[in-house]
């Protein structure tokens, strides 16, 4: 079957939609086209393709008060990426990411980045001499309200991601964005520039996407009957970002992630995280003795609902994320702290924050139904069993000593 949306994907592309942007309203992927005002260029206005003016959202460089937040905002823009063909079905494999539609109630059709679990190939069909797929991606969603499950969907539902550098006007925009915070910055140094910022983030946000600036929603085939509030101002996608104790202290959470490889970077995981998930984390990883053949570490976030949606991935019985050796990375614990423990884990001299260079181990996905991913498994289980005996001699040798004392 053919796609009659990709003739209008195309004209819609030549008017200036094509951008992707992932809105803070419900964290699904939308056609945009982008546009700068004010005398020096400071608004960026994100204009929603199909949806009326009021659906706009206005950006403005002064908002931004660190080149993390800059880094956050820019990398909800993608390109508009490909609509799978019914003929190059056979391009989605197995532990491959996309885009995909996801229906809801009174027909709103959403967009939202999936992995692809496992494909049922099936003989593909002649409709009125144009080739028809029968195949089935069986999807595990990464983000939005299905997160964590899986679907089964069709051709049609499928996009592929584009390679693409970062829009111009994005380019222009960052550029501006960062000479507000650089004078800001009670610590400037006269010497550095905002080109040198602009350009320490566009290497930033290549090196997390593992790529140049991809895109992943499907050409021609716009969102429908959603966007029901424009970006807030000091807010996200996440409405328990930054939550706060009874006495005042913010909250940090963490996932506790065993049996890693020593040579294993804290970049790296960042890294993958943010590929797997588009979910952004600072990684912690602690100091090893020299005969433990593994270390373990944190990966903290400031948002709830971030830590659930990544602790599901991590967790997922359909997959094991795995070093380039095959070894299983464990996510035993989720927890919350309070600004004491953030304090710590900021300390250098508490916790080994990794960064590239000496380190040279990466994680990957491997999916339910290959020999590598029951390898891991079976190093999993065996991990598994490992703490659940060191445990147990930990309440042995305590339940010993109270009874001596």
């Amino acid at each position: 079957m053919s796609h009659s949306g990709d003739s209008h994907s195309l004209l819609t592309a030549e008017e200036g939609y094509d951008t992707e942007f992932r809105s803070y309203a419900d964290d699904a992927w939308y056609s945009v086209q982008l546009l700068l005002e004010g005398e020096r260029s400071e608004k960026l206005r994100v204009k929603y393709d199909e949806f009326p003016a009021e659906s706009d959202n206005v950006f403005l460089a002064d908002n931004f008060k660190s080149e993390d937040e800059l880094h956050d905002f820019l990398g909800r823009f993608r390109k508009v990426s490909a609509q799978l063909q019914d003929p190059n079905c056979s391009k989605v494999v197995k532990g491959m990411r996309v885009c995909a539609s996801d229906s809801f109630a009174a027909g709103e059709v959403l967009f939202y980045d999936a992995i692809v679990d496992d494909v049922l190939r099936k003989k593909h069909s002649n409709l009125n001499g144009q080739e028809e797929c029968e195949c089935i991606f069986l999807l595990f969603w990464l983000h939005g309200p299905n997160v964590g499950n899986l679907t089964n969907k069709g051709v049609a539902d499928i996009c592929l991601l584009q390679d693409s550098e970062l829009h111009p006007k994005l380019i222009y925009f960052m550029e501006i964005s960062m000479q507000n915070i650089l004078k800001a910055l009670p610590d400037f140094v006269s010497g550095t520039t905002s080109d040198d910022l602009v350009c320490n983030i566009v290497a930033r946000l290549r090196e997390t996407n593992g790529r140049p600036l991809s895109g992943c929603l499907r050409q021609g085939k716009y969102a429908q009957l959603s966007l029901s509030e424009v970006w807030p101002p000091q807010g996200g996608n996440c409405d328990n970002r930054q939550d706060t104790d009874v006495g005042g202290d913010k909250k940090l959470y963490v996932i506790l992630v065993q049996n890693l490889e020593k040579d294993l970077s804290s970049s790296a995981v960042s890294k993958f995280i943010h590929e797997q998930t588009s979910i952004a984390t600072q990684v912690y990883i602690f100091p090893s003795l020299p005969w433990e053949p593994y270390t373990n570490g944190v990966i903290t976030m400031d948002c709830k609902k971030d830590v659930e949606q990544l602790f599901g991935f991590l967790q997922s019985p359909n997959q094991f994320t795995v070093s380039s050796s095959g070894r299983p990375l464990v996510a035993t614990e989720k927890l919350s702290l309070n600004d004491h423990w953030t304090l710590m884990l900021k300390s250098p001299n508490k916790l080994l924050n990794r960064r590239e260079g000496e380190f040279s181990s990466e994680l990957k996905v491997v999916c339910s139904g290959t020999e590598e991913y029951k390898k891991a498994k079976e190093l999993r289980d065996l991990f598994l069993q490992f703490i659940d005996h060191q445990k147990t001699l930990y309440k042995k040798l305590c339940t010993e000593e109270t009874s001596i004392s």
